[in-house]
């Protein structure tokens, strides 16, 4: 269907709830704006004519393309927060992925897969319409923008898991929220980290660590199990700190190895007296990468013993742990590339979005939905290659 608003000579829009005459944010409280298949509608097409339950033109507008009217545009533009160059002349690839779930956010739809199937244009999506798969259908469309771009940020939500993945939301709603971004970290307060780096970190330990991230393989799906690439923080306590509304929500702090004490919400009772392993999972990995995308040093083919760090704060597991390879002194033609190394550190230690995870009895692991995000202090500059695991885990 957006195809068929993209390809359109003009699309008319009857506004059946919007009284004749139509004033100036009509069109923002109007039931076409809270619609999931009218997204489409509003941004594909190249001409759009709107028009009031009495099929006079909004506003009394009587051009021939809404769309070249900046009072309308500006309208929509001020009612979902994008452009309105954006929405005159919109392409898929305008926007990003968080972006664009936050446009369906406020949508509803009368059957459930459709919240998924309008959105099949706008993420250039090749999943195929099955009625009857209901909330499934969201998940589908999730795996598919993981699989096809290794985008992690559908991770980053509040609330239920959804029964496709337990990674993945029960509803498109969590994205209206806006997820946690660190402080900025650049200029002088990124130069005054890597001073701080150079003093503490040997440099076999910044290419240890840097190595590890970046031979981290995108995040991907198969047969609805994430494999996610992350850094791994084991947690060694945890406990109920205090009930809320009703007992219905518990407040925990659990203890996590490198990272201190965390505290988060979560209306899940948690197997607190089972030997079962939580841990916290930054799942980040571009942003601790940044605009170079990961430097590496050493030979690709060769590998060391990935549990020679027996005696850290980190158990020995049979997950897949990207090995660092061997380090060699880095040449002064190097240095630009060292100093990337110290950026991707200086980014690890910031402050970030954590997910819960308990290991399932076959060592896959689940999420645990939290009711707020579980925003953690970071490192800082206290990193060493001791607490650090770069990791893909397998999560149902």
């Amino acid at each position: 269907m957006y195809k068929w608003y993209a390809d359109s000579a003009a699309t008319l829009v009857f506004l059946a709830g919007v009284a004749h005459p139509s004033k100036l944010g009509d069109l923002t409280r109007s039931l076409w704006m809270s619609r999931a298949w009218t997204l489409q509608e509003l941004l594909a097409p190249k001409v759009m004519i709107l028009y009031d339950s009495e099929w006079k033109p909004y506003l009394g507008n009587s051009g021939g393309n809404h769309k070249e009217s900046p009072e309308i545009m500006q309208e929509l533009a001020d009612a979902i927060r994008i452009s309105h160059r954006t929405i005159v002349a919109f392409s898929p690839d305008d926007l990003g992925v968080r972006e664009k779930l936050r446009l369906a956010s406020t949508r509803n739809a009368t059957v459930k897969e459709d919240v998924a199937y309008s959105l099949i244009g706008i993420f250039k999506s090749d999943i195929r319409p099955h009625y009857g798969e209901g909330a499934d259908a969201l998940g589908h469309l999730l795996e598919e923008i993981v699989a096809r771009s290794g985008e992690v940020t559908v991770l980053a939500w509040t609330g239920k898991s959804s029964s496709y993945n337990s990674c993945l939301p029960a509803s498109v709603s969590v994205y209206s929220q806006t997820p946690y971004s660190p402080p900025s970290l650049e200029g002088e307060e990124m130069e005054t980290r890597i001073t701080e780096l150079r003093g503490k970190l040997p440099q076999l330990e910044v290419l240890n660590i840097s190595n590890q991230i970046s031979r981290l393989p995108p995040a991907r799906f198969a047969t609805r199990r994430l494999h996610l690439p992350c850094i791994v923080f084991p947690v060694r306590r945890l406990g109920i700190q205090e009930l809320r509304r009703g007992n219905a929500e518990k407040l925990y702090r659990a203890r996590v190895a490198g990272l201190g004490n965390v505290e988060f919400t979560s209306t899940d009772d948690l197997p607190l007296h089972e030997p079962r392993k939580f841990v916290l999972a930054h799942p980040w990995i571009r942003y601790i990468r940044g605009p170079s995308g990961g430097v590496t040093w050493g030979d690709d083919d060769s590998e060391s013993d990935t549990e020679s760090n027996s005696g850290s704060d980190c158990d020995a597991e049979s997950d897949d742990v990207v090995p660092p390879s061997p380090l060699y002194a880095v040449p002064a033609s190097q240095i630009d590339d060292y100093t990337r190394a110290l950026q991707m550190i200086a980014r690890l230690g910031q402050p970030f979005n954590a997910l819960l995870l308990l290991q399932q009895p076959n060592g896959e692991y689940k999420r645990i939905a939290a009711e707020n995000e579980i925003v953690v202090p970071g490192l800082g500059t206290d990193i060493t290659s001791k607490v650090i695991r770069a990791k893909v885990l397998e999560i149902l």
